[in-house]
């Protein structure tokens, strides 16, 4: 598992935590560690708020959308009868104007 983790093979993780551990001292790293683990921790939390609030929210939107969906569907209704309607007048009109001549 350590080999495959980010593509970094088990010398440069060994490696690494040799660095760390000459910079840090054997006293800082456990303490380095642990703040790093509350950094992630709260990370995930605010990552898990984020989702909850895009879930709350998605029902509302679904509402919108739905709303929007009908009123269209309503206008186009309207805009087909308004053209029906004008086409067949403009049919009627022709039909009366060549019977005439």
């Amino acid at each position: 598992m350590w080999g495959t983790l980010l593509f970094i093979s088990g010398q440069e993780i060994i490696f690494a935590l040799l660095i760390a551990l000459l910079l840090f001292g054997s006293r800082e790293i456990p303490k380095l560690a642990r703040t790093f683990g509350k950094g992630m921790k709260e990370f995930k939390r605010a990552t898990d708020d984020i989702k909850r609030e895009f879930e709350d929210s998605t029902p509302e939107v679904m509402e919108d959308i739905k709303d929007i969906k009908n009123n269209l569907t309503k206008d186009a209704t309207k805009i087909k009868k308004n053209l029906t309607r004008d086409a067949d007048d403009i049919v009627k009109g022709v039909k009366k104007n060549m019977d005439i001549n």
